[in-house]
């Protein structure tokens, strides 16, 4: 398990040059020609406009903060990027255009070789402590968008991150007070397990 906060995180151009991402982490593919395996970011959207093309590649995103953003030129149609910590999934090879609904946002984001991978992502509210298991072929990746669980210097503090591989078990403590934790699951060999 590897434990990540703030300042292990890396500030990076976006794909496209329109603004800058932070990418909590990465696993490389093991072809030098692909962009990567894997990759979890955060980015600040202060305007209108298009998205990074990942041709090959499954995206999921969900706003974190703000009033969300509107997604166009899926061919089922508009996606809403709202409310808050409600997941989308789209793909990377559709030519995407972002409209603000009110003001600047920041989204979270898990982008994954979809030939190489499988994936989800969810957002969950604890309500108490809790434990997980890492399935065979899996790896996890938490990052807390809000709130503390535990207490004293063994707590999770919001904008921390946990990665977590196969046969890898956490044991979260309660929050204190409302949380809001991001839950990424790429599988790498076949159908995630049921949850």
């Amino acid at each position: 398990m590897i434990r990540l906060r703030p300042s292990d995180y890396r500030d990076m151009p976006w794909k496209n040059g329109g603004g800058m991402t932070r990418e909590l982490w990465r696993e490389d593919a093991a072809d030098p020609a692909r962009p990567f395996l894997w990759r979890v970011s955060m980015a600040d959207v202060a305007s209108d406009g298009p998205f990074s093309a990942f041709a090959g590649f499954d995206r999921h995103i969900m706003t974190v903060k703000g009033e969300g953003m509107t997604l166009h030129g899926s061919p089922m149609g508009p996606i809403e990027v709202y409310p808050a910590f409600v997941p989308r999934r789209f793909s990377g090879d559709w030519p995407i255009t972002a409209r603000l609904r009110q003001g600047a946002i920041t989204d979270f984001n898990l982008i994954v070789d979809r030939a190489l991978t499988t994936s989800a992502m969810d957002c969950l509210a604890p309500d108490g402590p809790s434990r997980w298991a890492v399935p065979k072929g899996e790896v996890w990746f938490l990052h807390l968008a809000s709130g503390r669980l535990g207490g004293g210097a063994t707590a999770f503090n919001a904008g921390e991150s946990l990665l977590l591989r196969e046969g890898e078990v956490i044991d979260l403590p309660a929050p204190s007070g409302a949380a809001q934790l991001i839950r990424c699951r790429i599988g790498l060999a076949g159908a995630l397990a049921p949850t």
